[in-house]
């Protein structure tokens, strides 16, 4: 799947807000986000701008995806919440609030 630039940095944003959701970014949630990054061909460069990125601004990015893209968002997003096996009430809560407001939920 190819992403743009900015989508990828979208992405990535969204995910390390997933990983941080319970306040806690797990070892194993870090390897899956650096998996991740190596797919998609981010460099450093682009992490920290993920880093600062305000997840809103984020989600505004995301919206405009086509389905394929958003539904493979939404696996990333499945992936980093069960890679510490602890699926906690907010990551749950940032899953739902962010399918509803790019449409990934429209979709499944």
């Amino acid at each position: 799947m190819q992403f743009t630039d900015q989508e990828k940095i979208a992405i990535l944003s969204l995910l390390i807000e997933m990983a941080n959701a319970d306040r806690q970014i797990a070892y194993e949630e870090m390897i899956t986000i650096n998996l991740i990054c190596q797919k998609m061909e981010i460099d450093h460069s682009s992490f920290v701008v993920a880093y600062d990125l305000k997840c809103e601004h984020a989600i505004e990015v995301l919206k405009n995806m086509d389905d394929d893209k958003k539904l493979h968002l939404a696996k990333m997003m499945v992936e980093i919440i069960d890679s510490d096996n602890n699926v906690d009430d907010s990551e749950i809560a940032l899953l739902n609030h962010a399918c509803h407001k790019i449409g990934i939920d429209t979709l499944l």
